[in-house]
């Protein structure tokens, strides 16, 4: 329980450690901006703890997203939270799934090919839960599906990716009971931190830098819709300003003269809709102005036009440009109507041009906002204070009215602007903001900048902001290839450092290898060395009995009478058939170690066989104290495909040699089969005691199956080798009860249905 109670407190350490290192080397923060960085050790701690430390990896989860909440202000939701978890869990349970065989049997490191399946399966593989994770949370996070969310995905992967194949080997290693020495481990833990640092200061410098040339080209965008909107004002003001020029020199201008110089100044593509002109006139001139050009006109209310109230002076419209859809303002007194929109006092006794607030200009059943531009026309341009011009009214010729339509106002700024820029323009002149362009700004991951400018009289404010969070916006080249260039060479380098590791432990190893099998075959020469010269010493054995048998009877031949010495010559034939015998052996031996001794395979009745081999051998036994007993399993098939003769020869050789060997008089012989596939068996011959009484063994239990079985005799030697060529072998031992067993066997083949009728008839007609 304490051992428990240490794993999770050190889990959540870690955890937090990871966490908070993605503060100082990730701008701009986001809560999307430690999932995959907290996968990655998760998939770590899981592997080398196990799925029990999960609720420690809730916790610190837990903590850290207060922490982001509460200190870092970020927006979070408990669905993000929560997926954010989940998708922990669940990458590092299936890492752990992946890896449980090489990290239990702790062979990852055993080869190359196993350290790379190893850090394939806990890094790019399980990284991808992670990444495909955090599109959701990003989608919650930004409240739409954004139009680059792959690099958020790669960026995720790339993050888990590079945690986990660098702290999984280095906690497994600093855990686990590996064949490294403690050199070896301290150099691929210093490595492993100083790649993980080099890289986390790459990413931070690319950051920063993308942070400039984003906040860069945001100001530069801002710069130009500052200017141009300030420009098209000024346009806008000159072009008032010219027409109050021409009507101050001649303030009697013609209908024709007035259309003629506003289409000059509208000839240019401008956000201008109208051109007005409204004379001051007197009451008494009332008369004279609507018998021309028609009533003086004010609206109720209501908005109705009626006919304007008696009082001291009017501004009714005069002319307006273009007059089509335009006509219904003639007349109409604007320094009666323009109140609600401006202060007409102020007009008069500017020295420019005043801009209105906004209005609705209804134009083709549409319904569009527009602001007033309007000029005080004097009759000369001596300066007068704002209080003379009151007095002397005389003076003022009238009002010059630039109409100005705000959506084509702004329309000309709309390309300056970037796509990833909005806007959104507002008059905060009075108390309560009128919203002249754009909407309300989304600041969630976005750079907004707010700037006030003075449009002659009224004040705007301007506010400016990235239409996307950054975590979705377009990245350019340099981005992606940083994004790439270090994430494989991180991972590429954490390969080669392992791999190298990997490769010195292989190297080692074949070297112990070698060295282990240069000491075998050694031993495997000396074996042979020692074999041959042992046979030799049986041979010469075997051979020196008929050689001195020889001797001895010719010697008694000759001190013999003519009855004695047939028996005599009869006993040397016997030696000198034993000799024979002995040395076609050894040339059998001499023809299988050249490999020029070739055995057959052809259809044999092998019941049949083991009779005609239990006659021979029972005729040729001369003492009547020995015997022999042929035991044949009742799976041993009748027909099997193999070498008659050399059968013959090794169980020939088996049986004579066998009761000297076992220091016996009966003998037991057992034929077994062992059936493999494709018709091909083994055919097992057990040699074992039939005595009723066990003679004491003379041979201690060691010695016995230690010794080869060449040391007994050339024959025994001669059935090895047979046995051995017929991919077989043999094999001395002891049962518990003190039963000595010999065993050979040999391969051969199970003889066919067609094959057994075609031997047979061929044997029916011989």
């Amino acid at each position: 329980m304490q051992n428990t109670f240490k794993h999770y407190f050190l889990v959540i350490v870690i955890f937090l450690g990871v966490c908070a290192c993605t503060l100082v080397f990730i701008t701009p923060y986001s809560f999307t901006s430690f999932i995959g960085p907290a996968a990655g050790i998760t998939t770590a701690l899981v592997v080398l703890y196990g799925a029990r430390i999960l609720l420690a990896i809730f916790v610190a989860t837990m903590l850290y997203c207060l922490f982001l909440y509460f200190w870092q202000n970020l927006a979070i939701e408990s669905s993000m939270v929560i997926i954010a978890i989940l998708a922990f869990m669940l990458q590092g349970l299936w890492a752990k799934q992946l890896t449980i065989t090489e990290v239990h049997r702790q062979n990852w490191l055993k080869s190359r090919r196993d350290l790379l399946s190893f850090l394939i399966k806990v890094g790019p593989l399980s990284s991808l839960v992670s990444a495909f994770s955090v599109i959701i949370i990003t989608m919650l996070e930004n409240k739409g599906f954004g139009d680059n969310v792959f690099f958020i995905f790669v960026s995720c992967w790339s993050n888990s990716l590079l945690f986990s194949i660098f702290f999984t080997p280095l906690l497994l290693l600093n855990q686990g009971r590996h064949q490294l020495s403690s050199s070896k481990r301290v150099f691929i833990t210093i490595a492993s931190l100083l790649a993980i640092i080099a890289i986390g200061l790459l990413f931070n410098i690319s950051q920063n830098v993308q942070q400039h040339q984003r906040q860069d080209a945001f100001n530069q965008v801002k710069s130009r819709v500052l200017q141009e909107i300030q420009q098209e004002v000024a346009i806008t003001s000159d072009k008032l300003n010219s027409l109050s020029a021409l009507l101050k020199v001649n303030h009697k201008v013609s209908r024709e003269a007035f259309d003629l110089y506003a289409q000059q100044i509208l000839q240019k593509k401008s956000s201008l809709r109208a051109l007005e002109w409204a004379p001051i006139i007197s009451d008494e001139n009332r008369f004279t102005f609507e018998k021309s050009i028609g009533s003086v006109n004010e609206k109720n209310s209501e908005g109705n036009l009626k006919k304007a109230e008696s009082r001291s002076r009017y501004a009714p419209i005069k002319y307006v440009y273009p007059f089509l859809h335009n006509e219904q303002v003639i007349g109409l007194d604007i320094l009666t109507n323009a109140k609600s929109t401006i202060n007409m006092e102020r007009v008069i006794n500017a020295n420019g041009v005043t801009t209105s607030a906004p209005i609705n200009l209804i134009q083709d059943e549409f319904a569009n906002l527009g602001v007033l531009f309007i000029s005080a026309v004097y009759e000369s341009s001596y300066s007068y204070t704002a209080i003379a011009k009151q007095e002397n009214s005389t003076d003022l010729l009238g009002l010059v009215v630039a109409v100005v339509q705000l959506e084509t106002f702004f329309q000309k700024i709309l390309p300056l602007k970037s796509k990833h820029i909005d806007l959104f323009i507002e008059d905060v002149t009075s108390p309560e903001p009128y919203t002249l362009f754009g909407k309300e700004l989304n600041e969630s991951y976005r750079y907004v900048n707010t700037t006030y400018i003075d449009v002659n009289s009224r004040k705007w404010r301007i506010s400016f902001g990235e239409s996307q969070a950054w975590q979705v916006q377009d990245k350019n080249w340099q981005a992606w290839g940083m994004l790439f260039g270090a994430t494989f060479g991180g991972m590429l380098f954490q390969i080669l450092i392992l791999l190298m590791v990997v490769y010195s432990n292989e190297l080692s190893a074949q070297v112990v290898r070698k060295t282990r099998e240069l000491i075998i075959a050694k031993e495997q020469s000396d074996y042979k060395s020692t074999a041959k010269t042992n046979f030799l010493n049986t041979l010469n054995s075997d051979l020196q009995v008929p050689l001195q048998s020889i001797t001895y009877f010719t010697e008694q031949l000759y001190e013999t009478d003519i009855k004695e010495q047939k028996k005599l010559i009869k006993n040397i034939e016997l030696a000198q058939h034993n000799m024979h015998k002995l040395l076609q052996m050894v040339a059998d031996l001499s023809k299988i170690e050249l490999g020029e001794l070739i055995i057959k395979s052809e259809p044999l009745d092998f019941y049949g066989f083991i009779n005609r081999v239990d006659s021979m051998l029972k005729a040729n036994i001369t003492n009547q104290d020995k015997g022999i007993i042929f035991l044949i399993a009742p799976n041993v098939p009748h027909f099997i495909n193999s070498d008659e003769l050399r059968i013959q020869q090794l169980l020939v050789a088996f049986c004579d040699g066998i009761h000297k060997l076992f220091n016996v008089n009966n003998i037991r012989v057992s034929i077994k089969i062992h059936n493999h596939n494709s018709n091909s068996a083994t055919l097992f011959f057990v040699f074992t005691s039939h005595d009723s009484q066990v003679t004491d063994v003379k041979i201690p239990f060691d010695d016995y199956i230690s010794k080869d079985i060449i040391l007994y005799s050339t024959e025994m030697a001669m059935a090895k080798e047979v046995c051995q060529l017929m991919n077989g072998g043999t094999k001395l031992a002891v049962s518990a009860s003190g039963e000595r067993i010999l065993t050979a066997s040999i391969k051969v083949d199970i003889t066919s249905n067609e094959q057994q009728r075609a031997h047979q008839t061929q044997n029916f007609d011989e």
